[in-house]
């Protein structure tokens, strides 16, 4: 008769896969810094897109100033009655039919554009009338198209 042996004993103690209250909440705690980190690289991706971005629209909007070339100031013309401001206000078609401008140019070299008319003799005929009661020069410009 040989001799095998079985093992057919039972641990005298059982075990069992708990989880500690402390164990749950640090697993909680990173999943939610997990969460946390991955948004935070999501809006700095997104910051990083808006940035360049920006900075195309200002690089065209830079090279579009260059293209165009320096402005001219335009100012506001505008009546008080009263209380209340009225501005005055010019259709684009009235614009386009504009052809000559009178510019009164100081002794002291500046210059200053007074108005817009839409033909030579309206021009002239403004000029005349300035000459009279200012010290400086009155020049009559074509509007280019």
């Amino acid at each position: 008769m040989g001799c095998e042996m079985k093992d057919d004993s039972k641990p005298a103690v059982k075990r069992q896969r708990r989880i500690s209250t402390l164990a749950k909440a640090n697993r909680e705690a990173f999943k939610a810094a997990r969460a946390r980190a991955d948004l935070t690289t999501q809006n700095i991706e997104e910051t990083k897109e808006l940035r360049n971005r920006f900075k195309e629209i200002h690089e065209r909007a830079l090279d579009s100033q260059v293209e165009q070339g320096p402005l001219v100031p335009v100012e506001a013309q505008l009546e008080v009655e009263e209380d209340d401001w009225v501005y005055q206000t010019v259709d684009e078609e009235t614009l386009n039919e504009l052809g000559h401008r009178v510019v009164l140019q100081t002794s002291a070299g500046t210059r200053k554009v007074l108005f817009e008319t839409k033909n030579l003799n309206e021009a002239m005929d403004c000029a005349a009338r300035i000459v009279e009661f200012s010290d400086g020069c009155v020049l009559v410009e074509t509007i280019d198209p």
